[in-house]
C-alpha cells in the first residue's frame, strides 16, 4: 500500500496475527496451514455455558485459550533466527559470501489485538475505520538482493505439503545441493524432531472456528441487538458491528471522512455501553475451551511437536 492508511479489514480476517494466525500471517516460513472451512460447513454445537461476564472495553491484554497451542511472537523470532543461522551456514559451505536476513521483527499483534475492532476512541477519533500503516506503505528491508549463484544454492524451500519444492538445482559447481536447496535443508533440520515450521492446522482451525461460532451465538447476537439499538439512537442503522465496519463508503478514500469518524466513534461508544467486547470475548473463550476439549489429543501432539522444533531452534542459535 502506498498511502499512510489502509482500510481496516473485517475482524474475521484479523485473527491472523499469530495464527496463521495461527501461523498464517505470523508463523515461521514453513508450509501454509490448510484452509479453514466456511461457517456454513461447521457441525452444529450447543452453546457452551459461560461464567461471569466481565465488562471489557478492549482485550489486547488478554489471551484466548487456543494461544497455548499457537506460536508466540518470541517463538516466531526464535525460529527465524535459527533458520537464518542454518541457511547462512549452508550457503557459505558452497564458497559463497552470504548472510541470511532474519526476516525483521516479530509481529507486534497478538490474537486479541484487533479481534473486535474498533474499540479505542483515541484511534477512531483520528482514523475512523482506517488503520494506520506503521510502515507508511513500505516493506521492511530484507537485506541485499542475493546474487544468481546464491539464489541457486538457496533453492525454493518447502512446498505446502512439507516436501522440497520442485525446480531447484541438483548441484552447484559440481557439489550436490540438499534437496530443495539450503532453505529446505534448514527447515528440514528445524522440524526433524517435531513441528511443521508453523502452527498446526488443528490450532489454526480452532482459532478461526471459535470466532465464527461466537458470532452466531444467541448471547452475542443479543448484545449485537443492544448495540444496534444504541447506534439507532444516534441516527445510525446497522444490524451488527461488522455491518458498520464493512460499510462500502469507508473504502472510498485513503483517509477517513468526517462521517466515517463520527460513525466509528458512535460504534465504540455503543460497544462500551452495551459491553459487546466483554460478552463476545467471554462467549468465544467458552467455545474455544470446548473445541480444545474435543480435540485435546491432537493439540497436545501438535504442541509437543512445536516444543521440539523450538528446542532445536534454541540449540542452533546457542551454537552459532
Amino acid at each position: 500500500m502506498t498511502s499512510r492508511h489502509r482500510f481496516r479489514p473485517l475482524p474475521a480476517l484479523l485473527l491472523i496475527p499469530l495464527a496463521l494466525t495461527a501461523g498464517c500471517a505470523s508463523g515461521p516460513s514453513g508450509p501454509a496451514a490448510a484452509p479453514v472451512p466456511p461457517p456454513a460447513s461447521l457441525a452444529p454445537m450447543d452453546p457452551p455455558p459461560v461464567g461471569d461476564t466481565p465488562r471489557l472495553r478492549q482485550v489486547a491484554d488478554r489471551t484466548l485459550p487456543i494461544e497455548a497451542y499457537l506460536l508466540s511472537r518470541e517463538d516466531f523470532r526464535q525460529y527465524q533466527a535459527a533458520e537464518a543461522v542454518l541457511v547462512t551456514r549452508c550457503v557459505r559451505g558452497f564458497g559463497l559470501d552470504y548472510t541470511r536476513p532474519t526476516g525483521g521483527a516479530a509481529p507486534s499483534r497478538t490474537q486479541t489485538t484487533h479481534r473486535y475492532d474498533p474499540v479505542e476512541l483515541a484511534d477512531v477519533s483520528v482514523n475512523g475505520y482506517h488503520s494506520p500503516d506503521p510502515s507508511d506503505g513500505k516493506k521492511p528491508a530484507d537485506g541485499p538482493t542475493p546474487s544468481p549463484d546464491v539464489n541457486t544454492v538457496l533453492g525454493s524451500g518447502l512446498s505446502t505439503d512439507g516436501k522440497p519444492a520442485p525446480g531447484t538445482a541438483p548441484s552447484f559447481r559440481g557439489k550436490p545441493l540438499p534437496p530443495g536447496g539450503c532453505i529446505s535443508a534448514a527447515q528440514q533440520e528445524l522440524i526433524a524432531h517435531g513441528g511443521t515450521g508453523g502452527d498446526a492446522d488443528v490450532a489454526v482451525g480452532i482459532n478461526f472456528e471459535g470466532f465464527e461460532r461466537s458470532r452466531s451465538d444467541p448471547r452475542v447476537k443479543a448484545v449485537f441487538q443492544d448495540w444496534s439499538r444504541c447506534m439507532a439512537e444516534r441516527g445510525y442503522s446497522y444490524g451488527t458491528p461488522g455491518d458498520a465496519l464493512k460499510d462500502p463508503r469507508w473504502g472510498a478514500g485513503t483517509k477517513p471522512s468526517a462521517e466515517e469518524i463520527a460513525t466509528a466513534t458512535a460504534d465504540v461508544q455503543c460497544k462500551e455501553r452495551t459491553n459487546v467486547v466483554g460478552v463476545w470475548f467471554t462467549v468465544e473463550t467458552a467455545y474455544e475451551n470446548e473445541l480444545i476439549r474435543l480435540r485435546l489429543p491432537e493439540l497436545t501432539a501438535a504442541k509437543a511437536g512445536n516444543d521440539a522444533m523450538l528446542a532445536t531452534a534454541r540449540a542452533v542459535t546457542a551454537g552459532s
